[in-house]
């Protein structure tokens, strides 16, 4: 995941596991370039070590730089704590180099890039980037095009749907450093007695879209006598059905009208059911749901079964894990960037290359409990294999990183996105309290408080 998603289920997280470090790591990449940033000396780490090669005698046709060759120090802002395992592999392979490691909270990053361009500071090498953040750094235009030279990222290296999430006038900008894929999570023992099935593929097939899905609820609110629902609130299903749009809510600043308002017919359609309760997520009452026996459903993040479904719910196989209806999407996860003029960029490079896009990164990140975009280390069943005591035997992984991933589209944001977001949240705080409000008013509402923040939106 982060933005307020980041800073909510960090919340319901910290119930037990204090910050391991949820989705992060601390490394460095393996390619070698010739035209690398200032090391803060007035000399690049390669620079350097084709000197000291053409000063020993050999005539001035200095040896490749070695890994060893890159030394010196970069500066990373971020709210995360370093990653035992991926950050000594990083040092294994790069003894020269270290972290120097600067706290930033997630939400705090945009602005503290603001104050230190307007000052004229100093900025980091690399910054860590929450998914809510990211379409306004993005804006800014500060970070380097990774697909230049001294850093020549290949994104083939990375899932199709990350592409353009992390892209800005069609380079990358930024690296997604932990998987954010998301499923639905359900109650076995709610599925079986009220579903005849708790099988993944059974339940999938069952409820290919969410009309079906609506349908069935209806029936097990009904044979429950209203005990038992499909879902918590309608945030749940508002975080599902975002990442499954059919686009983006804005191109530029014109608001695609059509997306927003099938996303509110969609709330609608929910809330009438029935089968939806009315918990507003994130909250306490909401964290004791996943504990109790009340919602067959859960959205569910790849962060989800570790640090907030297993933070709650501490009995073991109560849950499963199946591709939702409609398929997979994205919800939450970060990202690393290198602003324009960072001193030690081609040393901040070694570690996000490392750490996101090499094996090597890839098994150190999964030892940390952090699954990067290194989208070859997925081809090895060894390596998707991934169990949780909450989920009893099932291999969540496959399920995560074959099944879900493979339905799993993103749908790309801009800066307008952040206002839109927050009326939204007010929105369906009303959806829950009154019946009355419907798509019309909804519209009517978001388009009003759309134009006051920002008089640039226009619609359609």
């Amino acid at each position: 995941m982060l933005d307020q998603n980041w800073m909510k289920r960090t919340g319901a997280a910290l119930t037990a596991v204090m910050l391991f470090g949820l989705l992060a790591a601390c490394g460095g990449g393996n390619s070698l370039a010739g035209n690398g940033a200032n090391n803060g000396t007035g000399n690049t780490a390669a620079t350097n070590a084709d000197n000291s090669g053409a000063a020993s005698g050999d005539g001035g046709n200095a040896a490749p730089a070695t890994d060893a060759d890159y030394k010196g120090e970069f500066v990373l802002w971020t709210w995360e704590p370093e990653h035992p395992t991926a950050l000594a592999a990083f040092n294994k392979k790069y003894p020269n180099i270290k972290v120097k490691r600067v706290n930033v909270a997630a939400g705090d990053v945009t602005k503290k890039l603001q104050t230190t361009i307007a000052s004229g500071g100093e900025l980091p090498d690399v910054i860590r980037i929450e998914s809510a953040q990211k379409a306004k750094i993005f804006d800014m235009n500060v970070l380097e095009n990774l697909e230049e030279a001294p850093y020549s990222a290949d994104k083939s290296q990375l899932f199709d749907y990350d592409i353009d999430a992390f892209s800005m006038d069609g380079h990358l900008v930024a690296i997604p450093d932990d998987m954010s894929i998301a499923g639905a999570a359900y109650l076995k023992p709610l599925a079986k007695e009220y579903l005849g099935t708790d099988d993944p593929k059974e339940l999938e097939t069952m409820l290919p879209n969410w009309n079906a899905f609506i349908e069935k609820g209806k029936e097990v609110v009904e044979h429950s006598g209203g005990k038992v629902k499909m879902f918590p609130g309608l945030g749940d299903v508002y975080s599902i059905i975002k990442g499954q749009r059919s686009g983006p809510y804005f191109d530029g600043d014109k608001l695609n009208t059509p997306v927003l308002q099938q996303v509110l017919t969609d709330l609608v359609s929910f809330r009438d059911s029935g089968i939806v309760d009315k918990l507003d997520q994130w909250t306490p009452a909401w964290n004791a749901t996943f504990a109790q026996s009340k919602y067959m459903f859960a959205m569910s993040p790849v962060w989800m079964p570790q640090y907030v479904i297993g933070a709650n719910d501490k009995a073991e196989g109560r849950w499963g894990l199946m591709v939702p209806p409609n398929g997979g999407f994205i919800s939450g996860g970060s990202s690393h960037g290198i602003p324009k003029g960072a001193k030690n960029a081609e040393l901040a490079w070694k570690w996000i290359q490392f750490t996101s896009m090499t094996p090597e990164g890839a098994v150190a990140q999964k030892q940390d409990g952090v699954f990067t975009h290194y989208k070859a280390a997925y081809e090895d069943k060894a390596f998707t294999k991934w169990t949780w005591p909450s989920f009893g035997t099932q291999d969540i992984g496959e399920k995560y990183f074959v099944d879900i991933s493979a339905t799993t589209k993103t749908v790309t944001e801009n800066v307008n996105d952040l206002l839109l977001n927050d009326v939204i949240n007010i929105v369906l705080q009303t959806f829950a309290k009154d019946s009355s409000f419907g798509v019309e008013q909804a519209m009517d509402k978001i388009k009003k408080e759309l134009k006051a923040k920002a008089p640039n939106i226009t619609f359609e």
